[in-house]
């Protein structure tokens, strides 16, 4: 199974988020840093979850990702293991706490993550080697295959329930908190770490999970709120908290969104959610047996022209009338008999009765069609096959669909059915109060992470409360300001009992006005589904870097209509390589990456000359200044020196040919994933360094691996640059790299610091500038030459210059003379590599793009060759009219 695209891009965060941590050292400061990259100033962000970085687990990172139900958080989870236990030091212990919600989850994930043939584990087995072992809290407290010797040589899962761990329940002495004879081996073993929880034993469960300081994966955290406070997460000692939730918490540290939009896109959920709300309990039960009935004949209809397998289920929601809620039950279930459901297509699943436990719902021989519950199918509760949630409490009563409309919201089989109306799902009601009952189901949507913009609603009285004729209510500003959710006014009289009028139902069914009311829902899918789709499409026009529930908080800027129709024309070229041509790409052109220059590209044959004299304990020092100054630092960074000495001693045991084995492994394991280099070229080219060293020389690298392989990485990364712009140039005579038109402005820009004093700037407002970029484009915004002028955006959001380096240059301007100019200003002189390639790409770019293409470097004073100062560029635009 392989990662959806947004599933991939919550790994791509994640990952970001880790860079930017290892890059500043302060927790705090990455994730202000990760958000600025994406145009988003958090700190002046005005929302109720996307705030500055809470660090109430002091010196941990504390990560969440909003995933909506059937977004594949537990996959997520998995993907995440890698990048985080790649950001922590080499020898520190492999150890993931697995927190769940509940016991029907915890079995669930233990039994998936167990289970050597299932997509979650084969993707972790996939990045840790095979080395992984998945324990429950039997298997813990027995010490079945847990002990230190396992534990250092594997990837540990601890599946556990919060409930085991909170300190609330520590006056019973849960078993976590005893001493455990079959774990003394761990507080030996962890000799120089001390106890983390005072009046516990060190051999307790609690207390060798601390000294294994492991990662925390908390599923469906919003359900923890109560339990998992900030001393049972210290009380553990964990290293990296990576939590995924539907409903984020205030204090939420958000470092990606999945919308909706993206579900859908991936044929991950049915959406958008049908409501209809009848007359009365008669009109619901007709509507919802009909509805099975037309969605099971589209199904068997799709499976004849080569479809998969459906059988639509609908879930029959009512209250108990006592706390014996059998006998309410077993009435609707008669009262559906007698209807004409035949007995084996009907199931009860409640608190004191549960006839699906043992059946395979998704089954080809399972026979069952309709499911009588409450509120028994909550989380855990899986069936992609359910489509219609239909409430049969009395028009009286308040409708408690919250707990479980997230159950009939996947989509079976993750992929777009033919036939549409197997896309959607649908909730059918009566209620005197529609806009409670709308309440409760908008309370559904958030609890399973969508909203109110992702339904569309009907409400079929002769008063109508709801504006059904405009969609006022419903999604009409699908994914735009959510609209106020109702105030409930009325509560569930428990009193009630379901009334089933079975003649009525019959009658009703299959006539004239029973039909009609079909149609009537058919048709209100069919209408809301093209709005969606309409809706997609237009958000595929938008800019992606930032979620859809986080634009309406940000202002962003249009183009101005003044300069709109010319802007609209402006397509600038980027370079293009030439491939095989393929379905996809007959012109047999695609967007110039780095990565495709290293083509060829052999490291173990490269330069291996570099200078390691420097001393270690000199670049330490700088590196140890900076630790721990406050309380935002990652604990992880840091390593015990007795893991450092038992490496050393290891070592001695070792022959020299072994030895160097041994720390080209592990400077390679720190070095990590290089693109576009094998891991054994790297180990190799790393041995060419090292093989030659004194005894002295390898005793130093093996007490200072982190900032040796640094060394090394950077010079590989320098032998990349060379190897890419030679192959480059090399192309590019060739005619193998070409130009060819791709970039297209904005509709729109979010910039993070906007300014707007400047005359002829293309959008309402531009990014902030600095000093001298001001005084630059001031003076060239004032020439009669030019139309207007744009502060180029940077990561992936503006103009990208592709070739052996990634360069976004600083202004893009428009002379009337028809040329497009490309100008990167440079407030000093710098005799940097880094000047000096952008200068060498934008020469090539602009002789490669066309007559009317430039490319300029300024410099405010002394310059590098090639490049301009502010008058030599004035005198060069002023004659482009």
């Amino acid at each position: 199974m392989e990662l959806k695209k947004y599933q991939q891009e919550v790994i791509n965060d994640l990952t970001q988020f880790i860079e930017e941590l290892d890059s500043t050292r302060h927790i705090g400061q990455a994730f202000t840093n990760f958000w600025e990259s994406k145009g988003i100033t958090v700190q002046s962000l005005d929302n109720d979850f996307l705030k500055p970085y809470d660090n109430s687990v002091k010196g941990v990172p504390r990560v969440t990702v909003k995933v909506p139900t059937a977004g594949g958080k537990t996959f997520i989870a998995c993907n995440a293991l890698k990048p985080i236990f790649d950001s922590f030091p080499l020898d520190k212990p492999q150890v993931v706490v697995w927190f769940v919600p509940s016991d029907t989850i915890l079995k669930q994930t233990y039994e998936n993550l167990n289970n050597p043939t299932h997509p979650y584990r084969q993707r972790i087995d996939a990045h840790f080697n095979g080395n992984v072992k998945v324990y429950d809290k039997e298997a813990l407290l027995f010490g079945q295959g847990f002990n230190p010797i396992e534990v250092k040589e594997q990837l540990s899962i601890l599946v556990l329930s919060v409930q085991s761990f909170v300190e609330t329940v520590r006056k019973g002495l849960p078993r976590a908190y005893r001493e455990n004879e079959n774990l003394a081996e761990f507080a030996t073993h962890f000799r120089d770490l001390k106890a983390n929880l005072d009046n516990v034993d060190d051999t307790a469960l609690i207390q060798v999970i601390a000294y294994l300081n492991p990662v925390i994966v908390i599923d469906e955290s919003h359900n923890f709120e109560a339990d998992l406070r900030v001393d049972m997460l210290n009380n553990i000692n964990p290293s990296f908290i990576f939590d995924l939730t539907a409903t984020p918490r205030n204090k939420s540290n958000i470092i990606s969104f999945v919308d909706a939009i993206k579900l859908k896109k991936n044929n991950m959920v049915k959406l958008p959610v049908i409501v209809y709300n009848h007359q009365d309990t008669t009109e619901v039960l007709s509507s919802a047996i009909q509805m099975q009935k037309t969605l099971e004949a589209k199904a068997k209809a799709q499976e004849a022209k080569g479809g998969k397998y459906i059988r639509p289920i609908v879930l029959f929601q009512a209250q108990p009338k006592t706390s014996d809620d059998n006998v309410t039950f077993d009435k609707i279930k008669d009262s559906l008999i007698e209807i004409g459901i035949p007995e084996n297509q009907i199931k009860i699943k409640t608190a004191n009765k549960d006839e699906i436990k043992k059946i395979d719902l998704m089954s080809r021989d399972c026979e069952v069609r309709y499911i009588i519950t409450v509120n028994a199918l909550k989380e855990g509760w899986d069936c992609p096959f359910a489509y219609v949630l239909a409430s049969l409490a009395n028009k009286s009563s308040s409708v408690d669909v919250e707990q479980i409309l997230g159950r009939v919201l996947r989509l079976p089989y993750v992929t777009k059915h033919q036939e549409d109306l197997l896309n959607y799902s649908y909730v059918f009601t009566s209620s005197n109060n529609f806009l409670n009952t709308l309440d409760k189901i908008i309370l559904g949507l958030n609890k399973s992470g969508f909203s109110a913009k992702d339904y569309r609603i009907k409400e079929q009285q002769v008063e109508s409360k709801i504006d059904t004729t405009t969609g006022k209510g419903s999604f009409e500003d699908l994914f735009g300001k959510q609209q106020e959710q109702p105030t409930p006014t009325t509560t569930a009289n428990d009193e009630d009992e379901v009334e089933i009028k079975v003649d009525d139902v019959k009658e009703l069914t299959g006539s004239e006005r029973g039909t009609s009311q079909l149609e009537d829902i058919l048709k209100l899918a069919g209408d809301t589904n093209a709005e969606f789709e309409k809706k997609m499409e237009e958000l595929d026009k938008e800019d992606n870097l930032i979620p859809t529930e986080l634009k309406e908080k940000i202002k962003s800027f249009p183009i101005k209509e003044v300069f709109k129709e010319d802007a609209e024309k402006e397509v600038i070229p980027t370079f293009h390589i030439k491939t095989a041509p393929s379905l996809i790409e007959p012109d047999n052109l695609i967007p110039l990456t780095k990565n495709l220059l290293l083509e060829g590209f052999e490291l173990d044959k490269q330069d291996s000359n570099i200078d390691l004299t420097r001393t270690a304990s000199k670049m330490a020092s700088i590196d140890l200044a900076e630790g721990r100054k406050d309380e935002y630092v990652p604990e992880y960074k840091y390593v015990d020196n007795h893991v450092k000495e038992a490496f050393a001693e290891y070592l001695t045991t070792l022959t020299p040919e072994q030895k160097i084995n041994q720390i080209a492994g592990r400077i390679t394991k720190i070095i990590k994933k290089i693109d576009q280099i094998p891991e054994p070229q790297i180990i190799a080219y790393v041995k060419k360094i090292i093989g030659n060293l004194n005894s002295e020389k390898i005793a130093e690298i093996t007490n200072n691996e982190s900032i040796y392989a640094n060394m090394i990485k950077d010079k590989i990364e320098i032998l990349k640059e060379q190897y890419s712009e030679k192959k480059f140039d090399i192309l590019l005579d060739k005619g193998t790299i070409v130009c060819k038109p791709l970039f297209k402005f904005s509709k729109k820009i979010s910039p993070k610091k906007p300014i707007k004093s400047i005359t002829k700037n293309l959008y309402i407002q531009e990014e902030d500038i600095n000093d001298f970029e001001k005084q630059v484009i001031n003076e060239v915004a004032n020439l009669d030459s030019v139309v207007y002028w744009h502060r180029n955006l940077e990561r992936g959001k503006g103009f990208l210059l592709n070739g052996f380096i990634n360069h976004y240059p600083d202004f893009i301007v428009k002379m009337k003379n028809g040329n497009t100019i490309l100008i990167e200003t440079k407030g000093d002189y710098l005799d940097g590599s880094d000047s000096q390639q952008k200068l060498r790409l934008g020469e090539k770019w602009a002789s490669k793009a066309g007559n009317n293409y430039r490319y300029f470097m300024v410099f405010k004073g002394e310059k590098l060759d090639g490049a301009r100062t502010v008058a030599q560029l004035i005198d060069i635009l002023k004659d482009m009219k």
